[in-house]
């Protein structure tokens, strides 16, 4: 398999992996984006906290933006599934590959954002951003007194659980036929604020236009919205190849992004943190510049 030759390869094109490769473009560094379609993102119908929208701006329609000042600095863009299958950091750089091409690079950031697991559950896609969400801090200001639902059943719907009673008290964990595990001091806060564990088998999502409850055993359960608290860093893949430390599920990087990896940085979702918009797009931003120092330069830095 011949191997095209890039400054940079940024695995991942959301906010954060679209303002690296802004900032590497206008800096005339040679860049390509591998992205996986089908983003979360995308699904989303309106963000009304992002800076230079004052009437909200929808997930789509963001990335598209991103998409187009990334392509107008140069940035190429494809929509394949990364695999790294040769590290070299000493020498040439990495081999970065998708199914049928490999790609050279010298530098690489890694922004893939987290992966959520969809439960095998009819009704689960048709209803993603009509009141199913997979993102707590994002979305629930929408759902404030409302009645909302959490489908998960280990940490991450107990910390989800806790975001979301700042909004609203009527809040209900689904684990979906499975045991809570969590730690006590997490279960205690969930009880101390009455949030109900409903352990049944999920049967079904129903709605007509928009999602509005739950089949649970045989009995409609209604709510206004839905959020999925199961999923994993997308990026755990790569770390483990380049050798990048995992701390609590996220990798682990210095105040500049840097990870530790001659040449690697990472930023976004993956790294942990507000998992906001704004923070992915200023870590994009700070990864590149990072990156952008260490190629000029050509003294790579060392993290002890």
């Amino acid at each position: 398999m011949s191997e095209e030759d890039y400054d940079v390869v940024v695995i991942g094109g959301g906010p954060a992996g679209l303002s690296a490769a802004i900032y590497t473009s206008r800096a005339e560094l040679d860049t390509l984006i591998l992205d996986e379609p089908d983003k979360l993102l995308e699904k989303a119908e309106r963000i009304d906290n992002y800076f230079g929208f004052p009437e909200g701006v929808s997930g789509k329609e963001l990335l598209k933006r991103g998409r187009d000042q990334a392509k107008r600095f140069g940035t190429d863009i494809i929509e394949e599934k990364a695999l790294i299958t040769k590290i070299d950091p000493e020498g040439e750089g990495y081999i970065v590959e998708t199914a049928d091409r490999g790609f050279k690079t010298k530098g690489l950031v890694i922004s893939p954002g987290i992966q959520h697991e969809k439960p095998p559950i009819e009704g689960i896609k048709e209803y993603e951003g009509k009141g199913i969400s997979y993102c707590v801090v994002c979305d629930a200001p929408l759902y404030k007194g409302k009645k909302v639902g959490l489908m998960g059943s280990e940490d991450l719907v107990g910390k989800e659980a806790l975001e979301l009673y700042q909004y609203t008290t009527e809040i209900k964990i689904y684990t979906n036929g499975s045991e809570l595990e969590m730690p006590e001091n997490l279960f205690e806060k969930l009880k101390e604020r009455n949030i109900p564990v409903e352990k049944g088998k999920i049967e079904e999502v129903v709605g007509n236009e928009d999602f509005s409850g739950l089949r649970v055993d045989g009995e409609v359960q209604k709510m206004d919205g839905l959020m999925i608290a199961e999923g994993s860093s997308g990026s755990l893949d790569f770390a483990r190849s380049l050798g990048i430390t995992i701390e609590d599920g996220v990798l682990s990087v210095d105040d500049d992004m840097f990870t530790g990896i001659p040449r690697v940085y990472a930023a976004g979702d993956c790294v942990g943190g507000a998992r906001q918009i704004s923070a992915a797009v200023g870590e994009g931003a700070k990864a590149a510049l990072g990156l952008i120092n260490e190629l000029r330069e050509g003294s790579y830095k060392d993290w002890s």
